[in-house]
């Protein structure tokens, strides 16, 4: 038969049938019929921005569901899924790919923090795997031998009367300020990532004429604004996207803009048919399915708990305990609100800042983190402590802060203008003693007390994101006012920062509970094995034998840090000489805080 090759002007898009997305409780309602032998109709479930396995042995389970409907259908994984958490850290995503083997997901594309791990193991794990990577936009890259540019899906009637062929082209967003923290040769081993648009536009005329495709589908990772250009400047039905972590149904220029959201907590299940070869112009139709709907699939459980397993010494290694106002404790819908996880981590910052001496009395006023730097991403059960784990999971490893002087007028427009709207990356989070109001949208109280708007406040945040764009005042301000930022050599890197911090209130409160007079009474009860110093081991030892903490034996992070301050004399070892002048320099419980007690 003759193929019709789309000219999809925007009469077309107007006539298709947008059918909108049907929360319901339990269940699919899109393509849940099988097509009728006339019917030409694909059948295409997309997860994005993918952080667990947790939910990969559910999503094995629907893509079996809606096979059993049409086996015309394809599924696809846009974009991050190989970084930022805390397993790929370990594993450099040799797990998650073994569950995207698996599933099987049979498109990938590039998100951006693919090119957070190393770049050899990337290109490895894209020659391992078994479906197609689609990689539209960044052609030079060193992989490119096991990836496609776009990919063509042909579908056929149940009775030959009718074949169709859709194209699909996935772009990568090109947003600098995304690769701007990468050491050279840059991102993805260097590659030249092109125009997302220019790129649609040469490879949607070639998918029409020289393809005879009937429709083009764009697969992108890229934030809502750039989805949104997609939608005004191309004629098509539908883009499918990912790179914001919520959920977006939409119609923009009678363009349906399709994400999921992070995690496949939900999975796109969208149709697009032909009822019979006259039909000109496909039936759209989509819905966000819930994968907690779907029974796991018991093999992939089982492998993904196995994947975890490698986590196990981080997880039983307690840092401190959570106290009762920040539970239930949660990094959820970090991008959309001020989640108790993110007070938290800034009121931790803030408090390490205003307790480490060796930064020589730099006191805060208070802390500010964007919401997609508290990257978890999770729930925490009621007994669960902050631990290595916790710290690894929530905070980049690599991630600073600096002190900057701040007008209180600016910190409290800098901060609510990205409490408007939909959710963003750069959704600020703040610590205890920072307080706003909705209805008067600003924030009324600094450290515990009003804001006054002339005031100037000493702010420990993240310099870089204070001009990348994400706060229109704070970007304004202080690309206007470099001055105003800390030089690079001043930057703290949270991680350190915190260790430290953990670290000296343990060591205050071991000498607490050892209950001894004097310091030979605290060498008695930690020297083990009578030695006359104290060592990494035997430190370790104390923070469950004294403390009552949970450790593993595997995992001595903490106990190395601990060490670390109590060596006073930095000669590498514990011994009664740190202890006299860790009591005269310090001052035994002079002003440590007990775990994770705040102050304003």
């Amino acid at each position: 038969m003759a193929r019709t090759a789309v000219r999809a002007g925007r009469s077309m898009v107007s006539a298709l049938t947008l059918l909108q997305w049907c929360s319901l409780a339990r269940g699919l309602t899109v393509g849940v019929q099988s097509p009728s032998p006339t019917a030409a109709r694909l059948t295409i479930v997309q997860v994005t921005d993918v952080y667990t396995l947790e939910n990969f042995p559910r999503l094995k389970t629907l893509l079996h569901d809606v096979r059993t409907t049409n086996p015309a259908t394809i599924s696809m994984l846009t974009g991050d899924f190989l970084a930022p958490y805390l397993l790929s850290s370990i594993d450099k995503g040799h797990g998650m790919m073994r569950m995207i083997n698996e599933t099987p997901i049979d498109y990938l594309t590039w998100g951006n923090h693919e090119a957070d791990i190393d770049h050899k193991e990337v290109c490895g794990h894209v020659r391992g795997y078994r479906g197609k990577w689609l990689n539209s936009n960044m052609l030079d890259h060193e992989a490119m031998d096991a990836q496609q540019e776009y990919d063509v899906v042909s579908i056929v009637s149940e009775d030959g009367t009718q074949t169709r062929r859709i194209g699909l082209v996935a772009c990568l967003s090109d947003d600098p300020a995304l690769y701007a923290n990468f050491k050279a040769p840059g991102a993805f081993g260097g590659a030249t990532i092109d125009c997302p648009w220019g790129t649609l536009r040469r490879l949607k005329s070639k998918l029409e004429d020289d393809e005879r495709c009937d429709l083009v589908v764009p697969l992108q990772h890229t934030y809502v604004p750039d989805d949104h250009r997609t939608c005004r400047e191309f004629d098509i039905p539908v883009v499918l996207s990912g790179h914001d972590h919520h959920k977006v149904d939409e119609v923009v220029a009678g363009t349906r803009l399709l994400k999921p959201g992070l995690d496949a907590i939900y999975a796109t299940v969208l149709t697009i048919e032909w009822a019979n070869a006259q039909q000109a112009e496909p039936t759209i139709a989509a819905e966000f399915v819930p994968l907690a709907d779907y029974a796991a699939d018991a093999a992939m459980a089982a492998a993904a708990t196995e994947a975890y397993e490698v986590l196990a010494p981080l997880r039983n290694s307690e840092l401190a305990r959570v106290p009762a106002h920040f539970r239930p404790l949660s990094s959820s819908n970090s991008r959309g609100r001020v989640c108790s996880m993110g007070r938290l981590v800034c009121t931790l910052i803030r408090n390490a800042v205003n307790t480490d001496r060796s930064l020589g009395g730099e006191h805060v006023d208070g802390c500010i983190i964007m919401g997609g730097n508290i990257r978890g991403g999770a729930d925490y059960s009621p007994e669960s402590f902050f631990s290595l784990e916790t710290l690894e999971a929530e905070v980049k490893p690599e991630e600073v802060v600096g002190i900057v002087e701040m007008p209180g007028w600016l910190l409290s427009e800098g901060v609510r203008a990205t409490h408007r709207g939909d959710p963003i990356p750069g959704w600020f989070q703040y610590g205890d003693g920072i307080d706003e109001c909705e209805e008067a949208d600003a924030i009324t109280m600094v450290a515990g007390r009003p804001l006054e708007r002339d005031a100037v406040y000493r702010i420990v945040t993240k310099v870089g994101d204070l001009t990348n764009g994400q706060s229109a005042p704070f970007t304004d301000y202080y690309t206007s006012h470099p001055e105003a930022l800390p030089p690079k050599g001043n930057y703290l890197n949270i991680h350190s920062l915190l260790m430290s911090y953990f670290a000296r209130n343990l060591w205050h409160r071991m000498w607490e509970d050892i209950h001894a007079d004097d310091e030979d009474g605290v060498l008695d009860a930690l020297d083990l094995d009578g030695d006359g110093q104290i060592s990494v081991e035997e430190i370790h030892a104390a923070l469950a034998r004294i403390l009552g903490m949970s450790t593993d034996c595997t995992q001595m992070a903490l106990a190395r840090y601990v060490h670390r301050f109590a060596d006073v004399n930095g000669q590498g070892e514990v011994t009664r000489d740190d202890l006299l002048r860790f009591v005269r320099d310090e001052g035994l419980f002079s002003d440590y805080e007990d775990g994770l007690r705040v102050t304003a």
